[in-house]
């Protein structure tokens, strides 16, 4: 697990969460069915926005992409990041997707994360 972005915000808005998918069903030939927990806990999806500065050569922006290619090697490692359920303390997450940006000068970016 590594930090978040040295100098980029942690301020997450919009935020979705759905659980993930924590069932394994085994069908048999006779018809039946059995049902079974892959984890003793679900773990949940979050999907949320960053509003970060896109102006000069060290802007939040490209500090957040330089951490995401260098650092999080383009999402195939997991950060540490503020717990987004209770807001306190930290959690480790892993993204699901590639985050996208909008915006010119200030842009919003939307990360997908599932909890380690």
């Amino acid at each position: 697990m590594i930090a978040w972005a040295e100098n980029v915000n942690n301020n997450a808005y919009g935020m979705e969460t759905t659980l993930k998918e924590n069932v394994i069903i085994t069908e048999f030939e006779s018809g039946k069915s059995r049902t079974y927990l892959k984890n003793s806990s679900p773990k949940m999806v979050h999907s949320f926005m960053l509003d970060l500065e896109d102006s000069g050569a060290t802007s939040e922006y490209k500090r957040f992409l330089s951490w995401w290619k260098n650092d999080l090697k383009s999402g195939s490692l997991s950060f540490a990041f503020q717990d987004l359920i209770t807001g306190t303390g930290l959690r480790e997450y892993k993204m699901t997707e590639v985050p996208s940006a909008t915006g010119q000068k200030r842009k919003t970016i939307t990360i997908t994360v599932e909890e380690m």
